[in-house]
């Protein structure tokens, strides 16, 4: 039977995301890595939600990132936040089907780990997220950041608190 899933975006949500050239941008190497705390979020997978990262790293494509430096980085938010998976588009192409705001990464989990698109959520922190989860029907929580306070979603947070409680509350769980 299908299972609902939290996705969550990386930078934004997971680390700070680095201001330079005029734009936010994912972290280079682990000086430049500050994380925020999510450990509240494992509270959900008692409850059966699947905990999946979706997140575009166009920069490895580029040359501009070491591939092993992300790949470090991931299995240690796979491990510190008990992820059930973590599906990461390397390429620049805003046309590659998995590259968000395309769906493809929402389908492939959906795929590999029976998930139920239409009782999941996706934490995100831009617009290229909301969209992405919304074309695949998934309800679009915005983490409030100072940089994206005009975008629209289905529900915005600013803790981790409010993330447990939003889920929990929507799909008739106690927390």
């Amino acid at each position: 039977m299908p299972t609902p899933a939290l996705f969550l975006d990386r930078d934004g949500i997971f680390n700070e995301v680095v201001f330079r050239d005029g734009g936010h941008h994912s972290p280079r190497n682990w000086q430049e890595v500050k994380h925020y705390p999510l450990e509240g979020l494992i509270t959900l997978k008692q409850f059966g939600i699947k905990l999946v990262m979706i997140t575009n790293q166009p920069d490895i494509e580029r040359k501009i990132i070491c591939e092993s430096f992300v790949t470090e980085l991931h299995e240690y938010y796979k491990t510190t936040y008990q992820l059930d998976n973590i599906y990461m588009c390397p390429f620049s192409s805003n046309d590659h089907p998995l590259k968000k705001p395309n769906p493809g990464m929402f389908l492939l989990a959906k795929k590999e780990l029976n998930i139920d698109l239409s009782q999941s959520f996706h934490l995100g922190d831009t617009e290229r997220d909301t969209i992405a989860a919304a074309r695949c029907g998934i309800s679009t929580i915005l983490w409030t950041r100072n940089y994206n306070k005009e975008l629209k979603s289905d529900f915005r947070v600013s803790c981790v608190q409010e993330i447990v409680d939003l889920i929990s509350r929507r799909l008739y769980l106690r927390v």
